[in-house]
């Protein structure tokens, strides 16, 4: 009786795939094997994750509760980032809970990222084995029972087989912090503290300073550790040293002041040299934060003044009682021969890095600066200086002049000039004759009368023109550059007679030249362009153009739309007795009188006529379509252009485009619009159709309804529409019979052997209509009906029987099947609330 029911609660496990112990349970699912990422899908969506296993105890208790499957079970271990981790965690793999098999893992094949669990392997059972993430295997996963609730804020909930500890954070002893002695800040120091938790609570850390010239000896941070201690002994600030100043041979003297220690922090020392002597650095110095003086020791040297620069011309002398051109030092200058000095002879440098006077210099004799010379320039040579002693200069005089007296000069060493300077004088050029007939002269003599620069213009009376030079000058020779000239009459071109005219002149002074007149008059039956009469200006230029006299002639004819204009000229285009006509172009035709020719009043005969457009018969919109047109030459007139187009759902039955020829007809024929057209439909099989047709049969805007007969249902939407396009809203659906959930006996619990069953499915397996037969072996009976059939509604008449034997125990327990849950055996995953139950009686 014991061991029935132990057998009995064995194939419960096996059905439920649920172990539970106590706190924590185990999955699994070994119904269908699947790839490792929708194994843990589905672990995530049912329980908790993929099972996590912690230790070598929890991989013999799976060993030995999990059934064996042929292709073994996936665990949720990953290679990520190189490591093996743990996903339900996100914890790397624990070397005490490895189970490697041997030579494993090998990644034998490449992307073995995954890991399998040998379950009642005979060969390393419950061994791993890392396997590509891609292969199909049984899944087992674990329902935690840890929760936000199990522990308190500052412990981690630690899940055991059958049960779980709360593990306190570090730092912390039940539901209190750890704390550590508080610290106050150092003398000449800061001291600043904080945590997660607090202020000197467990993991809190405080942070030292000190003020600007102290230094911080001992750590420089202190953490509160899990034990109540801090992790090192207090900090001091101690005053920043400075080496000490070392006497030095330089004369100073030297004061120091110490405010803490001797040589620290904000000590200072003063120098001071003795008399005569100046102080080279800075004068004070500080021990400053860093431990460094702020300035080196300074130096005693003796008080110099600038050196004396050479003078030029003369030599300096000097007497030094310690350095060069330093305090004490006398200096006295000499000057050379034929130089003199100003200013005081001697000088000396004083305490105060002064010269006692500003040394003199030595300067040369000087003669008075010589005047500019009128229309001459003075050349110089000065061996020292401008107009100096040695200096000699000589008179070059300007162009067209001559100098009298000597031409040179030299400055004496007494100061004077050897010579008085000479001056230049202007050349002399003949008088002139008087001015020319019909003309004036106007002289210039910037200089003197008809000398060097003098100048004469001549200018001549209107309408006459000089021959000769307009002006002449006096040159540098004594000659005048031109002779006097002429005045002559302004000649205008000589006149040509034009063709078809005559022309009659007169002349007062010479043919064709200043005041000669001409008057021109053309032959009958032309008229002139231009003055009649043409007068000789004193410019040279006839008052007026010479006119012509051009034949008579009319307008440009306007160019006629559609026609070109053909004209015969005897004189010249559109002139007198011009004849032209009028031909039309292709599609149209005259309008109005063909020829008309220019008149001698410069008028055209005859107005020109127009050419217009062949017609065409007007086209109307057909039903369901509409036409455009454009009409270049008028509506519906030659090379008019029609566009027919139906509306949506409408095709065109014809020509689209029309053109009105050259001789009034059109291109075609017009078009006409009809429904799209969809493909003809048949009800489906085992089904029925109603349709309407709103323009003609199965065309644009015919809807159809669809069903089917009892114990088939349809697949897709029941209605359907032909479309503008002239195809189905969708494709025909059709009729499939009711399918039952398929039949199988060899994963029911082992209670004998199973029955053997014979179906038909006259409309597909396991649908409906479908018939199974069960019938057991001689020894054994059948429990249940022996006849299944599969309704109209998707159910079978009856649950599945069984075969048991007929001598057995099963008086003492009955087997139920939940009708409710629509039992199914399939290939695809079980779910909780869709597994059979059994109960006892």
């Amino acid at each position: 009786m014991v061991l029935w029911a132990h057998r009995l609660f064995e194939y419960l496990v096996l059905i439920t795939g649920i172990y539970n112990v106590k706190a924590w349970t185990y999955h699994y699912n070994i119904d269908i094997n699947v790839d490792w990422t929708t194994a843990r899908q589905w672990c995530q969506k049912h329980f908790t994750d993929m099972v996590a296993i912690q230790n070598q105890a929890e991989v013999e208790y799976l060993n030995q509760v999990l059934p064996f499957n042929q292709v073994y079970y996936w665990i949720g271990i990953r290679k990520i980032d190189g490591y093996w981790t743990w996903v339900g965690t996100k914890k790397r793999l624990d070397p005490e809970a490895a189970n490697w098999a041997e030579n494993e893992p090998n990644n034998k094949g490449s992307e073995q990222d995954c890991v399998e669990i040998y379950i009642k392997r005979r060969k390393e059972t419950a061994k791993w084995n890392d396997e590509r993430c891609s292969k199909k295997k049984a899944t087992v996963c674990y329902l935690a029972s840890c929760s936000k609730e199990s522990c308190s804020e500052h412990a981690e909930c630690v899940e055991t087989i059958g049960n779980y500890r709360c593990q306190c954070h570090p730092g912390f002893m039940g539901p209190r912090f750890v704390q550590c002695w508080p610290i106050e800040n150092p003398q000449q120091g800061f001291v600043n503290c904080d945590g997660v938790f607090g202020a000197f609570h467990f993991n809190s850390s405080c942070q030292f300073r000190c003020v600007t010239g102290f230094k911080l000896e001992g750590s420089q941070r202190l953490r509160c550790l899990a034990s109540g201690h801090w992790d090192n002994a207090l900090p001091v600030c101690q005053a920043v040293q400075c080496l000490p100043i070392i006497d030095a041979p330089g004369g100073w003297s030297m004061n120091c002041t110490h405010p803490l220690s001797i040589n620290s922090f904000n000590s200072s020392c003063e120098f001071k040299c003795e008399e005569g002597f100046e102080l080279k650095g800075s004068n004070t110095t500080w021990c400053d934060q860093t431990g460094q003086w702020t300035h080196k020791p300074p130096t005693c040297t003796v008080v110099k003044c600038d050196p004396l620069k050479p003078i030029p011309h003369g030599s300096l002398q000097c007497y030094d009682h310690v350095e060069k051109f330093a305090y004490g030092s006398t200096c006295w200058l000499k000057c050379d021969f034929g130089f003199v000095h100003n200013g005081t002879n001697s000088t000396h440098c004083t305490e105060q890095r002064n010269w006692s006077h500003i040394p003199p210099v030595c300067k040369v004799v000087k003669c008075d600066p010589l005047k500019p010379i009128p229309h001459g320039s003075l050349q110089c040579y000065d061996h020292v200086e401008k107009f100096a002693y040695g200096s000699t200069c000589w008179l070059k005089c300007d162009f067209g002049f001559v100098h009298n007296g000597t031409n040179s000069t030299h400055c004496t060493e007494q100061g004077n000039w050897s010579h008085i300077p000479p001056v230049c004088q202007a050349i002399q050029c003949s008088p002139l004759s008087d001015a020319p007939s019909y003309g004036s002269m106007t002289c210039t003599h910037p200089l003197s009368t008809n000398s060097y620069n003098s100048s004469c213009e001549f200018k001549c009376e209107e309408g006459f023109v000089l021959k000769g030079a307009d002006s002449t000058h006096c040159d540098h020779t004594g000659h005048w550059t031109h002779s006097t000239p002429i005045c002559t009459a302004v000649a205008c071109d000589p006149l040509v007679t034009p063709a078809k005219s005559h022309l009659t002149c007169a002349d007062p002074l010479e043919k064709f030249s200043f005041r000669s007149s001409c008057k021109a008059t053309c032959e009958e039956g032309y008229t002139l362009r231009g003055e009649t009469t043409l007068t000789c200006l004193s410019d040279g230029n006839w008052s007026a153009p010479t006119p012509a006299c051009e034949v008579i002639r009319c307008d440009a004819p306007e160019s006629v739309q559609h026609g070109s204009v053909h004209c015969q000229d005897h004189l010249g285009e559109f002139s007198y007795g011009s004849l032209c006509w009028l031909e039309c172009g292709a599609g149209f035709t005259l309008k109005g009188s063909n020829s008309t020719y220019c008149t001698s009043h410069g008028k055209w005969s005859q107005e020109f006529p127009v050419c217009q457009a062949q017609q065409c018969s007007p086209l109307i919109d057909p039903s369901h379509g509409t036409v455009i047109c454009t009409h270049p030459n008028g509506q519906f007139r030659f090379g008019t252009v029609c566009e027919v187009s139906c509306q949506a759902g409408f095709k065109l039955h014809g020509t689209p485009r029309m053109e009105c020829l050259e001789m009034g007809k059109w291109t075609d024929t017009p078009p006409f619009c009809l429904a799209q057209q969809c493909p003809h439909l048949t009800a489906p099989e085992n089904g029925w159709m109603n349709c309407s047709h709103p323009h003609s049969l199965f065309s644009y805007g015919s809807q159809c309804f669809l069903g089917c007969e009892t114990g088939f249902e349809i697949t897709g939407e029941p209605g359907i529409k032909c479309s503008a396009s002239g195809n189905w809203s969708q494709e025909v659906p059709s009729c499939a019979a009711v399918r039952c959930e398929p039949l199988s006996l060899s994963h029911l619990p082992e209670l004998g052997p199973p029955p053997s069953m014979n179906c038909s499915h006259p409309h597909g397996n396991f649908s409906f209509g479908s018939q199974c037969m069960f019938r057991c072996a001689k020894s054994h009976e059948l429990n249940g009906t022996s006849q299944l059939i599969c309704s109209s509604i998707g159910y079978w008449t009856n649950s599945p029987p069984s075969c048991v034997g007929k001598t057995s125990y099963l008086n003492i327990f009955s087997v139920f099947f939940s009708t409710a849950a629509h039992y199914s055996l399939n290939d695809s995953s079980w779910e909780e609330n869709l597994n059979p139950t059994f109960e006892f009686n």
